[in-house]
C-alpha cells in the first residue's frame, strides 16, 4: 500500500485522497491522544492546525519530529530574573509582547529582567526554532495564558516530551503521517485567508 507514496513530495500526498486516508487513520490512532481528535490539541499539547510550530513546520522537520520525536525543557528561570516582584514584572512584559492585557508599569519594570530569557526567546521574543523556544509575541500559549501562568513557568520550569515513533511506524508510514499533518496546517492557514 505504502510502495506508490515513497516517490511522492508532501503536495503530491496532500492531494492524493488515499494518502490522506491514510494518514487520518494514522493519525487517529498514534496522535489523537495528545494533540486531539481534531488536531487543535490542548493545554500542554500542541495545536497541529494553527502553523506556530516550536521545531519547524516544513515537510521534513514534522518527519523529523514523528521519527525522533523532542524533548522541550523550560528551566527553572527565577533566580536568574530576580525576586518575586521580578518574575512578576517579567510576566507582564511578556504579556506585553504579544500586545495582551497586562500592567504597564510592571512591564516596563521587567523589560530589563526579559534579558535572562532572551537567550532562548531571543531579544524581540519571538522564539528559536533550534531550541524549541516558543514566540512570546503570537498570542499562543501552550502552557495557559495570563501573569499566573508565566509566572509559574518561569517559577518552576516545563518538560514537554513528544515521543519518538520510529519502533511504532515505518518510515513509509512517517512520510505520509507527515504529510496529513502538514495539510492540516496548510488547510487551517487557506481557510484563515
Amino acid at each position: 500500500v505504502y510502495a506508490r507514496f515513497t516517490s511522492m513530495d508532501e503536495k503530491q500526498l496532500a492531494g492524493d485522497s488515499q494518502a490522506m486516508g491514510i494518514g487520518e487513520r494514522l493519525f487517529a490512532n498514534n496522535c489523537a491522544g495528545c494533540h486531539g481528535s481534531d488536531a487543535r490539541g490542548s493545554k500542554g499539547f500542541p495545536n497541529l492546525t494553527d502553523n506556530d510550530w516550536l521545531w519547524g513546520g516544513d515537510f521534513e522537520k514534522i518527519k523529523e519530529t514523528i521519527t525522533k520525536g523532542r524533548t522541550g525543557m523550560m528551566p527553572v528561570m527565577a533566580a536568574a530574573v530576580g525576586g518575586s516582584e521580578d518574575v512578576r514584572n517579567v510576566a507582564n512584559y511578556v504579556l506585553s509582547l504579544s500586545g495582551s492585557a497586562n500592567n504597564s508599569v510592571a512591564a516596563q519594570l521587567g523589560k530589563g529582567k526579559f534579558a535572562a530569557c532572551a537567550a532562548c526567546h531571543g531579544p524581540d521574543g519571538k522564539g528559536t526554532l533550534a531550541l524549541g523556544a516558543p514566540n512570546l509575541t503570537d498570542k499562543i500559549w501552550l502552557h495557559g495564558w495570563g501573569e499566573e501562568a508565566i509566572m509559574a513557568m518561569v517559577n518552576n520550569g516545563k518538560t514537554n516530551v513528544m515521543p519518538a515513533h520510529d519502533k511504532r511506524l515505518s518510515p513509509e508510514q512517517i512520510h505520509v503521517l507527515a504529510a496529513y499533518v502538514l495539510n492540516l496546517s496548510q488547510t487551517a492557514k487557506v481557510a484563515a485567508k
